[in-house]
């Protein structure tokens, strides 16, 4: 690139040097030629340092621009304009033209399949007209809209046609605007307080009898805000919009909520339960953010995670409410450990709260995101329910309609607890995954947990301090029952131990205020169970035997953990089987026959139960133990773990294949969901045993989604099912959610020497629209899934992607950005593979029209040490 982007830091913020009081938009709509007006009542702001007026503006045609009536000719760059302004309140006034047609970026004012749009988070509303686009300027906005269309919506209250007010302050990354041929669907919801709010989901004309669960779990999510947060909705109408060409999952914009299409629309024909259950998760995390992230916003972009973090938690609640607590909870740990603790381990680490950026676009991580989640969780663990409530209401109290910063948020919960949080600040600033290394010792009665913690070096940081980590601990005796209940340990320096000792009320941690020892015979040794619910994002590392993971998996009375024994134990055969070429452990089997067939435990717990470690995560743990991981042989140990799981449960599969089937009408909710979960996993293994006879079966009985695409998953993973993919696409081939799956399934299920080709095969096939960020997500993202197919021997894989990632990232930077992180683990493999993605990385470096998004991470990657 010629002119090298440089990075913006934290340290150097400084507030803008105005206020506005005032933002008043005309937007006159045409695809090519858009005009917008803008008038702005700026005056000093007097905690602002002396500074020259500037507004951001980019890819704009400045028609005229104003001061006090005065037309002046202000100085215009790539990024943005200056001018000289009264030392004195003023109105500022510009009218630019921009082109929402050509727009492929996604960002700022764009066409969706003939719809106007907008995405304005981080930084898209310098694409629409010039403007201080930070997110701690605050202001009012006044819109109208002049169009064809004759849907025109904005922000806040309707006032007229195409006229819309929002009273409440926002930054202009929360301004949206949407205008088109569209359907609404209706309803509405009383608040706490009595005031009525009209609910809409607008559509595509064909898309109405797709909104009715989306309504469902808005309606659902405002109740729980007022119930659980004392959070009430504040205007007149809360429209949600589904939009075909989108970069994200949704955007909370105040008021009028933008989704991805795949997010909101659903209906047992077209969506699979997980797509309900991520519907359901999506509507409540954008709904949520109307207090926390829009009446409560981020001072600057570093603070990103003060607002996404506590959202990711608050949706982790409601969804645990709505659902079971403890499924969700594992599920939350494996997409954490999946894409966050990928992260942390590799090139792109960075801090929670980063310092720098170069992109800002680049930093809607994982980390942000679900570690940042995970930190809340650790606070609320820490100060106990009550406190947190206590933190929150004054959070909401003392910081409404200001833009907040981490140490705002920690402030609060030191105010309301009286705890000293300066030691647990350090999660926001040390990048990286602690290692919990744990041993144990029992003399004398007394048994003692010891615990060291330590993180790995990470980009830019090699020194770790101890951060404060709460260890949820409970003691199982040797009959399995629970001598000691759920005990938070909490872990502030680089080692630690922990006593405990048998006494009148049971097992207890040893102390001054610990109850009276028993005394008689000397106590048997209890076997822990540590990081219960997953209290704290680290890796523990402890010596434990199959014997011992298996008796936890049997009799540990915390969902998580025994759901991690049995994780832990499937990874210890498969790690086995990889190093020493051993066949499958016969306790691990016994083992899953005797999850599967225990008919008190969750039958949604039991389908996670019979899953294996991903070969991302296998990859993983033969890199920390200094080997080289072949991801061939890490694919033909899970395939061999498979079909021997398949052929030993076989006798207890079956019956449950029959038992799970639910009668009547499809619904969505949780148990017939878990119900359905369990039959595709028993399933999936069955498959391997009659060569997919039930599978056929089920596809030709199949009046859902999830029971579709679950027989066709089965089909596929044993190289089946060629007839079935033609019906799918024959039957769903003018659906473009649908067959978003159809392209998804075949790439990311395709044998690892067959995974290339067939991605190359699908992107010449004509419904392959690689503009649309799901179809290119589906194909392109479905290959980098296929961790063996990916990483084949041939690099195919890696050219494939590299190719298409350079492709796009002349039309859509964002989505090319975020999706080259297929690369981020390329220093855990041999030479020879490690030479082909950088090969291929260097070859995207040196494109000559990169982006700015798509250099800064190429660059951290290949960076890598």
């Amino acid at each position: 690139m010629s002119d090298t982007p440089q990075p913006i830091l934290l340290a150097d913020y400084t507030a803008f040097g105005w206020l506005i009081d005032q933002v008043e938009l005309e937007f006159h709509l045409a695809p090519r030629a858009t005009r917008v007006l803008s008038k702005i009542s700026l005056r000093p702001n007097p905690d602002a340092p002396a500074q020259d007026f500037f507004l951001h503006g980019e890819e704009l045609r400045l028609i005229w621009a104003k001061i006090n009536g005065e037309r002046i000719t202000p100085e215009v760059s790539k990024t943005g304009l200056t001018c000289a302004v009264p030392d004195a309140p003023f109105v500022w006034e510009a009218e630019v033209e921009i082109d929402p047609q050509d727009n492929t970026a996604l960002e700022g004012l764009y066409m969706s399949r003939g719809m106007y749009c907008t995405q304005c988070e981080a930084e898209g509303f310098r694409k629409i007209t010039f403007y201080p686009d930070r997110p701690d300027v605050m202001a009012p906005f006044k819109v109208r809209i002049f169009g064809e269309d004759p849907v025109l919506l904005s922000n806040g209250n309707p006032v007229a046609q195409g006229e819309w007010h929002d009273p409440w302050p926002k930054p202009a990354y929360l301004f949206a605007l949407v205008a088109g041929d569209l359907r609404a669907v209706s309803s509405s919801f009383t608040t706490a307080s009595g005031k009525d709010v009209e609910l809409n989901i607008w559509v595509r004309p064909g898309d109405e009898d797709r909104c009715d669960y989306g309504l469902d779990a808005l309606k659902r999510s405002m109740k729980w805000d007022e119930d659980v947060y004392g959070r009430e909705y504040d205007l007149d109408v809360f429209n949600i919009v589904a939009v075909d060409d989108f970069n994200m999952g949704a955007m909370e914009n105040k008021g009028l909520n933008i989704f991805n299409s795949k997010c909101v629309l659903a209906s047992p024909e077209t969506a699979t339960d997980a797509d309900f259950a991520r519907i359901e998760a999506i509507i409540a995390h954008e709904y949520f953010h109307n207090w926390t992230g829009n009446r409560i916003t981020c001072r600057d972009w570093f603070q990103l995670c003060l607002k996404e973090g506590l959202t990711v938690f608050r949706d982790q609640q409601f969804s645990g409410d709505m659902r079971s607590h403890a499924v969700h909870r594992i599920q939350d740990v494996l997409m954490l450990r999946g894409r966050q603790f990928r992260e942390d381990n590799g090139p792109l680490a960075h801090p929670v709260r980063p310092e720098s950026y170069v992109e800002i676009n680049n930093f809607y991580t994982a980390t942000v995101y679900e570690k940042g989640a995970e930190l809340i969780g650790m606070l609320k663990r820490l100060v106990g329910d009550d406190g947190y409530s206590q933190a929150l209401d004054l959070y909401f109290d003392r910081h409404d309609g200001d833009a907040a910063t981490i140490e705002d948020w920690l402030k609060v919960f030191e105010d309301a607890t009286g705890r000293d949080l300066s030691q647990f600040k350090r999660w926001y600033s040390q990048p990286g995954t602690p290692r919990l290394h744990m041993s144990e010792a029992f003399e004398d009665g007394t048994y003692t947990l010891s615990f060291a913690q330590d993180t790995p070096p990470t980009p830019g940081q090699d020194v770790k301090d101890p951060q404060v980590i709460p260890i949820a601990v409970g003691l199982l005796g040797a009959n399995g029952n629970e001598v000691m209940p759920t005990t938070v340990l909490e872990m502030t320096e680089a080692k630690q131990s922990f006593s405990f000792r048998n006494s009148v009320e049971g097992w207890v941690l040893d102390g001054p205020a610990a109850a009276e020892r028993i005394s008689g015979a000397a106590p048997e040794k209890p076997t822990p169970s540590v990081l219960r619910h997953f209290s704290a994002p680290v890796i523990l590392e402890r010596d434990i035997t199959p014997e011992t993971l298996g008796f936890l998996l049997s009799h540990d009375t915390d969902p998580f953990n025994k759901w991690e024994a049995g994780r832990a134990l499937a990874k210890h055969v498969l790690l086995t089987m990889i190093t020493q070429s051993t066949q499958p452990d016969a306790l691990y089997l016994d083992a899953m026959a005797q999850v599967a067939a225990d008919s008190a435990l969750d039958p949604a717990f039991r389908a996670l139960a019979l899953g294996l470690p991903s070969q991302d995560d296998i990859a993983q743990a033969l890199f920390d133990s200094g080997q080289t991981p072949d991801p061939q042989v890490i694919y033909d140990a899970g395939q061999s773990l498979r079909d021997a799981l398949a052929a030993h449960l076989e006798p207890a599969l079956a019956p449950i294949y029959d038992a799970m089937a639910c009668p009547g009408p499809y619904s969505p909710e949780a148990g017939d969901a878990g119900k359905r979960a369990l039959r595709h996993g028993a399933l999936g293994l069955l498959s391997r045993c009659d060569g997919g006879a039930r599978a056929e079966a089920l596809y030709q009985a199949a009046d859902n989604m999830t029971d579709q695409t679950g027989a066709l998953t089965s089909l596929l993973a044993i190289a089946k099912g060629g007839d079935q993919v033609q019906a799918f696409y024959d039957q769903w081939h003018g659906d473009r959610l649908v067959l978003d799956k159809w392209f998804g399934m075949q790439v990311s299920l395709a044998k690892p020497d067959q995974a290339a080709q067939v991605a190359h095969s699908l992107a010449e096939h004509p419904d392959f629209d690689w503009t649309n960020p799901n179809r290119f997500r589906a194909l392109i993202g479905g290959l980098a899934m296929n961790t063996a197919g990916f990483h084949h021997e041939s690099g195919a894989g890696y050219q494939f992607v590299a190719d298409w990632l350079i492709r796009l990232d002349s039309k859509n930077p964002q989505t090319a950005a975020r999706m080259s992180t297929a690369f981020e683990t390329w220093r855990r493999f041999d030479a020879d593979r490690q030479d082909m993605m950088r090969e291929q990385m260097q070859k995207i470096a040196a494109h000559d029209k990169l982006s700015r998004d798509m250099g800064e991470m190429i660059t951290r990657m290949l960076d890598a040490n």
